[in-house]
């Protein structure tokens, strides 16, 4: 017969402590099914799963739907963010376009 143990008794650290975070948190990913199973093992099927549930929201919701929620979004990030970051992300932006557009040419 098993005897019963307090969770105060339990060695290690209380569930839900920083403790128990941080140990969880080293763990994961270090098994064998953490790399094997569900998406990881089929990106194809995660591909197609997402592309349903995507074509759900929008038979459900709409197509403008996906464009409120870009604006919401837009505008929380333009909350936190300076004016600089968005200067930066153009910057970066029209220098890959600018490569795309110039390895193009390069090929012909």
């Amino acid at each position: 017969m098993q005897e019963y143990v307090r969770q105060d008794e339990k060695p290690g650290p209380k569930p839900g402590s920083e403790g128990a975070r941080r140990i969880a948190e080293a763990h994961r990913g270090s098994h064998d099914h953490d790399k094997t199973g569900g998406f990881a093992a089929n990106p194809d099927l995660a591909r197609e799963v997402g592309r349903k549930g995507g074509e759900t929201v929008k038979q459900r919701y709409g197509p403008d739907y996906y464009k409120e929620i870009g604006r919401k979004g837009g505008e929380a990030l333009r909350d936190r963010r300076n004016p600089e970051y968005f200067a930066t992300l153009g910057r970066k932006g029209g220098r890959v376009r600018a490569e795309k557009i110039t390895a193009a040419q390069n090929a012909l």
